[in-house]
């Protein structure tokens, strides 16, 4: 497997992306750890569509009006009843990314999961390797739903600090945890 380069202007875009999954709004005000992750993409979809647009406005000179028609053809989710989002067949299972944001040649897949177990946190790591084979960039977002939040505080161990190195470096998957 050929990884996507990593460019500048893609590692930008890929920040953007992860500002607006992570925007401060949606953790901070619904009871994440009570909704289901359809309810989170919801809220979290406005956030990643502001924060695609304003990357549009600076690094494209686009109006702002116009960036937004833009970013919302490129970031299609099961959400929006007029995109779809393809499945890939792996080992006989389906499998598709909750959004995908294509701009130009970039294809990057987007996985949101919520969990408090180590299967929670291995089916979100197994879905971003097969993500991986289909799409140039994944992004996966953990949200830690342990009382304690085990998962997220353990993320920079070294373990597990080598692991989202070697998920990033081998295979461009962001794994993030909140």
């Amino acid at each position: 497997m050929k990884l996507a380069s990593k460019s500048k202007k893609r590692l930008q875009i890929l920040d953007a992306l992860c500002e607006g999954i992570t925007h401060e709004d949606v953790f901070g005000t619904i009871d994440y750890k009570k909704q289901n992750e359809d309810k989170i993409k919801q809220f979290m979809y406005p956030h990643i569509l502001d924060t695609m647009t304003e990357y549009l406005v600076v690094s494209e000179g686009l109006g702002r009006n116009e960036a937004k028609v833009k970013v919302k053809a490129m970031l299609k989710w099961e959400g929006n009843v007029n995109t779809t989002v393809h499945n890939i067949v792996f080992m006989g299972t389906q499998n598709r990314p909750d959004m995908v944001f294509e701009m130009g040649d970039l294809r990057v897949a987007i996985e949101v999961k919520r969990g408090a177990s180590g299967a929670d946190l291995r089916a979100g790591i197994g879905q971003s390797l097969i993500y991986a084979t289909h799409y140039d960039f994944v992004i996966t977002l953990f949200i830690d739903t342990s009382d304690d939040k085990r998962v997220h505080n353990a993320r920079s161990g070294s373990n597990e600090f080598q692991f989202m190195d070697n998920l990033w470096k081998n295979y461009n998957i962001k794994f993030i945890t909140i």
